[in-house]
């Protein structure tokens, strides 16, 4: 009889071996998903702000929103965008909604260009994250 629970002791011990070993494997890509997902998500929300811009551009006479009022215009009353996405630079940045007009090259926000620069065109908005992303590509480049 007792060597009957110490084999069924081996069993248990040996399944949950099993059991954390496929858990080391599946787990790395598992969060690798959910960082890839992320990163979609936040191309998508940049596509719906510069849809939003763009669409401010066209029945605002050619004039891009400035700095003062990029987030309260694009949101206000759903008109051009519901609310202000999240933008996720995982795993440099915690997920924010802000746009920020003096981006620092790493702060993890929406960037919006107000006037005309050697690097970018007034009403542009991009990640403002040096960083790279999965694929190697670096978020200020998107």
């Amino acid at each position: 009889m007792t060597d009957k629970k110490k084999f069924n002791i081996i069993e248990v011990i040996v399944a949950v071996l099993i059991i954390l070993l496929v858990t080391m494997v599946v787990y790395p890509k598992f969060l690798d998903v959910i960082r890839k997902s992320n990163e979609a998500t936040t191309r998508a929300n940049l596509t719906a702000l510069r849809t939003a811009i763009a669409v401010y551009y066209g029945e605002n006479e050619g004039t891009y929103p400035d700095e003062n009022i990029v987030k309260q215009l694009l949101s206000e009353d759903g008109k051009y965008i519901k609310y202000i996405p999240e933008v996720y630079c995982p795993p440099y940045n915690n997920p924010n909604n802000e746009i920020t007009t003096e981006p620092t090259g790493n702060s993890g926000n929406w960037a919006y260009q107000v006037k005309d620069s050697q690097e970018r065109q007034a009403g542009e908005i991009w990640v403002d994250c040096d960083q790279k992303d999965s694929k190697g590509v670096v978020w200020n480049t998107y």
